[in-house]
């Protein structure tokens, strides 16, 4: 068995003890772990068992450190241990090696501040601090057997797997190994020895008991101790046990041996011994007999106590003549089994030395991984509109995507505006096939089939891509063309209605929309569905309602304006200010008809005003002009007296901007004067002056001018009173004036056109 008996012997890192009966036989335990080898049976090496497995993919980065250790010793070290402890030990033979008896043990392991046992979080914060290490798996014992292998399992983030590979690099990683072996081993209790003079003892009992027939072993006591105090009896004890540990049994029977050694001494030193050389057993003197004695109380000391031995003495005195000087040195030992713990534990530094040994290449413990290997993917198309269902009036989308030969659809809506497909993969040259066919469809709600397509299509497309985004912009567009009124006079025209067209007979659009709108909705918004989005001509017309129901129809416009302005119809105002001054006591209502004429454009306009004593302040007459040269205006008035009499002025006309009502009023008449239109220069006319006269004699009127053109764009006004419609004609006469300094007057001609084109010749 294992002996804990010194000298203890260190041999090459191997911790060495002996047997307690067998001298030749020695066990052993190494001081520090190590990394499993195992020899390559093609090339002879030893290869470490260790793999550190970094993988990165989508479902994470990190890695798994997995290797072996053992406190094994190969058999040319034991060799070696042979050798030194027989020359340590001075030994005939070579002495047995052995590894330890090991009963339990447990090992442990430590890294990047972990250890087994350790509480890790399975899900720390993705914000945290990194956390090198997430889980140590392991079985809690090692072997007990053998060199007590042990296997451990690590798994890393992906900081732990960069620290850990840059330290197998370096001289101290950070990774260490601790066991805990229990075994038993024997270990001295205690040792007692006894040294006696036997003339002395004799003496000193002859002279303290001699008178005395019998005595008591208290009494025999207290003079076996005076005689230890005086060094007759010497008594050893030496006690390998601590005070207060558990083994208090052995301590009593350490004191048990003491006394069993004085119980000797009162049995077997008070008689005189024999003969020495008679070895007879009547012949053996008590020396011999004590000696038999202390070899029964040895084995008594085993059983724990002398049960034979009594507690009273007597003393018998004999006068012997001896030859022989009896001293007693004896000696009495006991060993124990303990359990003991040893804790053989190392550093990577010098687990890992093997890794960096010449002929190691360190990448072939290192492998990496790709997670994403393309043989578990699927091929996975996210689908994603980027319609706007609502303002498109967009129904449905049908996307129809074809990964090699399977087919799949989906269907876009509101509701669900991306979906995904996915298929099991396919594979060319060991890499994942991502070619995929897509194609969409669009359908349209609440579309006139008769006006444009209900649906479009796009052309097959291939993607590799896992995004897939539908915009089915792409296939057709919608072209905004806002209709807004700026400034409108509303009380005119309290509605405008705009028609709309357009036309692309070739994709089979025909869009005829019309809108409405009035001083509540003053803007509306026409969205014009096109397939070409060069061909962007349309046509609008607009008819503007009035308020007197004199509509004015406005002709088709094409254009391509990114919007329809609606403004005043006639933007050129002329304004009349109407001026009434009469008499009202004597007068009871005054009737004004005012009327705009274009001839050219084909526009009149006429209003009627009614002034009273009730209603006597001014009014205005306001007409819009489409040609702004066509100011005049033309009005009757109708004087109604209180005695009945009514009064009409005659139709007359003004270029003015305010007129007087007064009830002596005259007829007001305005003759537009212009040349014809012609050269001037061919005509080699210099300049044209007209003289221009009326008179009425009975109403004592009289108006005369006198113009002069140089050019047939020019124009003049010759305006006059008149009072009686039968006598408003005027006279006028032409001068020619030539280049040449010659000049022709015509004679007084008579006229009551309003307009009177002058001939050049």
């Amino acid at each position: 068995m294992l002996y804990l008996k010194p000298p203890f012997h260190l041999i090459n890192g191997v911790s060495i003890f002996r047997d307690h009966a067998d001298e030749r036989q020695y066990y052993y335990l190494p001081v520090a772990p190590k990394l499993t080898q195992l020899k390559d049976e093609t090339t002879g090496d030893l290869i470490p068992q260790i793999q550190l497995v970094k993988y990165r993919g989508l479902s994470g980065n990190g890695g798994f450190l997995s290797f072996d250790v053992n406190i094994g010793i190969e058999e040319d070290a034991l060799e070696e241990i042979r050798q030194e402890l027989k020359r340590l030990e001075f030994l005939d033979e070579v002495p047995r090696l052995a590894p330890v008896p090991l009963i339990d043990g447990t090992v442990k392991m430590m890294l990047f501040g972990r250890q087994t046992g350790d509480d890790i979080p399975e899900n720390p914060d993705d914000s945290a601090e990194p956390q090198f290490v997430l889980k140590i798996d392991q079985h809690a014992k090692p072997a007990l057997y053998g060199n007590n292998q042990a296997a451990f399992s690590v798994q890393l983030d992906q900081e732990g797997v960069t620290l850990l590979e840059q330290a197998l690099q370096g001289e101290l990683a950070p990774i260490g190994i601790v066991y805990s072996l229990d075994y038993l081993a024997l270990r001295p209790a205690y040792s007692v020895r006894v040294e006696a003079d036997w003339d002395r003892i004799q003496s000193h009992f002859q002279e303290k008991f001699g008178a005395k027939s019998f005595f008591y072993a208290v009494e025999i006591d207290t003079v076996i101790d005076k005689l230890i105090e005086s060094q007759v009896v010497r008594i050893e004890v030496d006690t390998f046990v601590p005070e207060g540990e558990e083994d208090n049994e052995m301590l009593n029977r350490r004191d048990q041996a003491v006394n069993e050694f004085k119980d000797m001494i009162l049995s077997n030193f008070f008689e005189p011994s024999l003969d020495p050389l008679d070895l007879s057993e009547e012949k053996k003197d008590k020396w011999d007999k004590a000696v038999e004695t202390f070899a029964r109380a040895s084995l008594a000391a085993s059983t724990h106590g002398l049960s034979e031995l009594g507690s009273s003495f007597s003393y018998r005195k004999r006068d012997i003549t001896r030859i022989d000087q009896k001293v007693l040195n004896a000696q009495m030992n006991e060993r124990t089994t303990v359990k003991r713990s040893i804790y053989p534990q190392g550093h990577l530094s010098g687990l890992f030395r093997v890794l960096r040994q010449p002929g190691v290449d360190l990448d072939r413990f290192i492998l990496s991984v790709d997670t994403d290997d393309p043989w578990f993917q699927r091929r996975q198309v996210e689908i994603i509109s980027r319609a706007n269902f609502e303002e498109d009036a967009i129904a449905s989308i049908n996307v129809e995507l074809t990964y090699g030969d399977h087919p799949q659809n989906v269907i876009l809506e509101p509701a669900l505006p991306r979906s995904t497909v996915e298929w099991a993969s396919r594979l060319q040259d060991g890499n994942l096939q991502r070619e995929v066919t897509a194609a969409y469809t669009v359908t349209f709600e609440d579309a006139d089939r008769t006006e444009r397509p209900i649906t479009v299509s796009s052309p097959p497309a291939v993607t590799t891509f896992e995004n897939l985004e539908i915009n089915p912009r792409e296939l057709y567009s919608i072209m905004p063309v806002p209709i807004v009124a700026l400034g409108f006079p509303w009380e005119r025209y309290p509605h405008v209605e705009i028609q709309t067209q357009y036309f692309d007979d070739e994709n089979q659009i025909h869009i005829e929309d019309g809108f409405l709108l009035n001083q509540e909705h003053i803007e509306d918004r026409w969205r014009v569905f096109l397939l070409n989005p060069e061909q962007t001509q349309y046509q609008y017309k607009v008819i503007y309602r009035a308020a007197d129901h004199k509509d004015i129809e406005m002709p088709w416009v094409e254009t391509d304006d990114a919007r329809i302005l609606l403004r005043d119809p006639y933007p050129n105002k002329r304004s009349l200010l109407i001026v009434p001054s009469f008499n009202w006591n004597d007068i009871n209502m005054v009737f004004v008809d005012l009327s705009y004429r274009d001839e050219r454009n084909q526009f009149r306009y006429d209003e009627s005003l009614m002034f009273s004593a009730s209603e006597a302040g001014m009014k205005t007459f306001k007409v819009g002009l489409l040609n702004p040269d066509q100011r005049k205006i033309a009005y009757c008035v109708t004087v109604l007296f209180n005695d009945g009499r009514m009064v009409e002025v005659p139709q007359s006309f003004t270029l003015e901007n305010r007129i007087i009502l007064r009830s002596d009023m005259k007829g007001h008449k305005i003759i537009q004067l212009r040349p014809e239109t012609a050269d001037f220069a061919t005509q080699r006319l210099q300049a044209m002056e007209v003289e221009v006269q009326y008179e009425d004699e009975t109403a004592g009127l009289s108006y005369a001018d006198r113009f002069r053109f140089t050019s047939p764009e020019q124009a003049a006004y010759f305006e006059f009173d008149y009072v009686d419609p039968q006598r408003s004609r005027y006279a006028y006469r032409v001068i020619r004036r030539f280049t040449n300094g010659l000049s022709i007057t015509s004679d007084w001609l008579s006229d009551d056109t309003e307009i009177l084109t002058l001939p050049l010749r």
